[in-house]
């Protein structure tokens, strides 16, 4: 855990955490616009993978992203 005046240490874990999640961030868009965007076979594959999928579930898939909290990585 980060002391509260230790602020070198908790810059040093939030560039850590930042550096992978951004990295995350720029794969996932780019598979994400890959199955968005896709043509053909790969669309119709898509499609039936996801027949029935809820938006709960889309949402879910993304909380990663959009549910993380900077204190997480000062734990």
């Amino acid at each position: 855990r980060v002391n509260q005046n230790d602020f070198v240490k908790a810059f040093d874990q939030y560039q850590h955490a930042r550096v992978t999640r951004t990295a995350r961030i720029v794969l996932s868009s780019r598979e994400m616009g890959r199955i968005y965007h896709a043509k053909g076979v790969e669309r119709l594959v898509r499609n039936s993978l996801w027949k029935g999928r809820t938006p709960e579930r889309f949402y879910d898939a993304m909380e990663w992203l959009y549910g993380w909290n900077v204190g997480n990585c000062l734990g």
